[in-house]
């Protein structure tokens, strides 16, 4: 009796191990590297407003150092007549030397600060900004006088400062407030003017898009015709 064959036998396979008896492991296919990513170049803007940021620390940094050197001169040259012309003012009165002190530190620091920010304005050439830093510098003199006689250790400040002490008590602690008010406002106008004038320019630029999106799309509706008379 003949058996039927269902198919063609299967070659049988086997996969080979180690003498060990650990199985093989076959090797990972490489991940695929990743895209590297690229960097967006900076908008107009953005470079302007780097620009911008630059100079305005360049001429703080300018108006910084002839600060410094405008203290060491005047703190070598005018203490003694700096402290005999507060003390004639204040006449040996305490509420008189606070007044002094306060009104002397708020208004030069204040206006140096103020003055020194509008050199970060375009419309302003390189020599103006150059005269600009130098006027800020020269209306911080009165505080820094004030500082030359206060930590002075020459002969004229420690002079100046006995004068202090009897014609104008309290003048010196009264100054040092008023310089950190002034600089704390110049801080915050300087600030609410930056944003205001960037607001400004948004508006600007926006209102220019609406104009020219306006000549440029249709009207939706077609304009209104009059009336047929009866």
């Amino acid at each position: 009796m003949v058996s039927e064959s269902t198919g063609p036998a299967e070659p049988t396979t086997t996969t080979a191990k180690p003498s060990g008896g650990a199985p093989v492991t076959e090797p990972k296919a490489a991940k695929p590297p990743k895209p590297a990513k690229v960097k967006e170049p900076a908008t107009p803007e953005q470079l302007e407003r780097r620009k911008a940021v630059i100079r305005f620390t360049i001429f703080v940094v300018v108006g910084a150092v002839l600060t410094v050197l405008l203290y060491f001169l005047l703190s070598a040259l005018i203490p003694r007549w700096w402290s005999q012309a507060v003390g004639r003012q204040v006449a040996g009165r305490i509420s008189a030397g606070i007044l002094s002190g306060l009104l002397y530190g708020f208004v030069f620091t204040f206006l140096p600060l103020i003055v020194l920010a509008q050199a970060r304005h375009r419309a302003f050439s390189w020599p103006a900004k150059a005269i600009i830093v130098l006027v800020a510098a020269a209306l911080t003199a009165p505080n820094l006088m004030t500082l030359g006689v206060a930590r002075g250790n020459k002969a004229a400040a420690r002079a100046g400062n006995r004068t202090l002490d009897v014609m104008a008590p309290a003048f010196r602690q009264a100054t040092l407030w008023g310089v950190v008010l002034g600089a704390i406002a110049a801080v915050v106008v300087v600030t609410f003017s930056i944003l205001w004038d960037r607001r400004s320019r948004e508006l600007k630029l926006l209102r220019a898009q609406l104009d020219q999106l306006q000549k440029e799309v249709p009207p939706a509706l077609p304009a209104p015709t009059d009336a047929p008379k009866a």
